[in-house]
């Protein structure tokens, strides 16, 4: 089967190689929007049309399943992408992990995009989920833009910025914007030399992951060969995977998959 991921950059990375990781056999469509990033600056109703548009040109790759790994989308354009594209082709949204960590009864950081740290949505998850109090929301200032550019010094400097400006009392993280999760080893590496202690990371490829399979009737395994990246998107047209993504190791091997579909006659 054919999964389309979709993100306004490279949010979407984390989020294939966790489906390909428990479904090695899945064939991937990746989908960019370059021209509209990031979504954050963008009015509600701009980024529910640029969803549906980039899940479109997916669309005309015969996918069988349709994931926005982007925050921001999934506030604003899951509804409007569903009611395009299903029952045929199921859309799966993502959600920051604030529940579990609002579990844990502990003080937690959420570190998100600076649009997405005063979003009512946000807000409404931490009310329902966390005890209010014990939520610390940290907008982390150009740390996805950084993440886009591969620029590890970039992206250095926007962790330590956003830790400057994390609680010291924290116990966990969760990471509030798909792009995240491809430094989690230095947004960790920089909230235990603040906080002094390991940390819980909270975050949400493999759930989305394992969700996709569910609504797609998989099971995880497969014994196929493993699937390519047979298509990439960048706001509508056809695309290729940028060289930036071999500075992350999900993204070398996004890479690996589509040399996968050059190499097929």
């Amino acid at each position: 089967m054919r999964v389309a991921v979709i993100d306004s950059g490279l949010g979407m990375v984390n989020y294939a190689a966790a489906l390909v990781a428990i479904r090695p056999d899945l064939e991937l469509v990746l989908a960019r929007d370059p021209d509209y990033m990031p979504y954050g600056l963008l009015e509600p109703q701009q980024i529910a049309e640029r969803i549906v548009t980039v899940a479109s040109a997916c669309g005309r790759h015969d996918v069988d399943a349709l994931v926005v790994a982007c925050n921001t989308g999934s506030m604003y354009a899951l509804e409007s992408a569903r009611a395009r594209f299903e029952p045929g082709v199921p859309v799966i949204g993502v959600v920051p992990a604030i529940r579990p960590a609002g579990a844990t009864g502990r003080p937690f950081a959420v570190w998100a995009t600076a649009a997405a740290t005063v979003s009512d949505y946000q807000t409404g998850l931490i009310e329902r989920f966390a005890s209010p109090e014990l939520a610390y929301r940290i907008p982390c200032y150009g740390l996805a833009e950084a993440i886009d550019s591969g620029d590890p010094g970039l992206v250095g400097a926007a962790i330590e910025r956003a830790a400057a400006a994390t609680p010291a009392d924290i116990e966990s993280v969760v990471l509030g914007c798909t792009h995240y999760g491809l430094v989690t080893a230095g947004i960790v590496a920089a909230l235990e030399a603040r906080t002094g202690r390991s940390l819980e990371v909270f975050d949400s490829p493999e759930p989305v992951a394992r969700q996709t399979l569910r609504r797609l009737g998989l099971t995880p395994g497969g014994d196929g060969p493993p699937g390519a990246v047979v298509a990439v998107v960048e706001s509508g047209r056809p695309g290729i995977l940028p060289p930036q993504l071999a500075a992350y190791p999900a993204g070398r091997e996004l890479l690996a998959r589509q040399a996968l579909a050059e190499k097929k006659p």
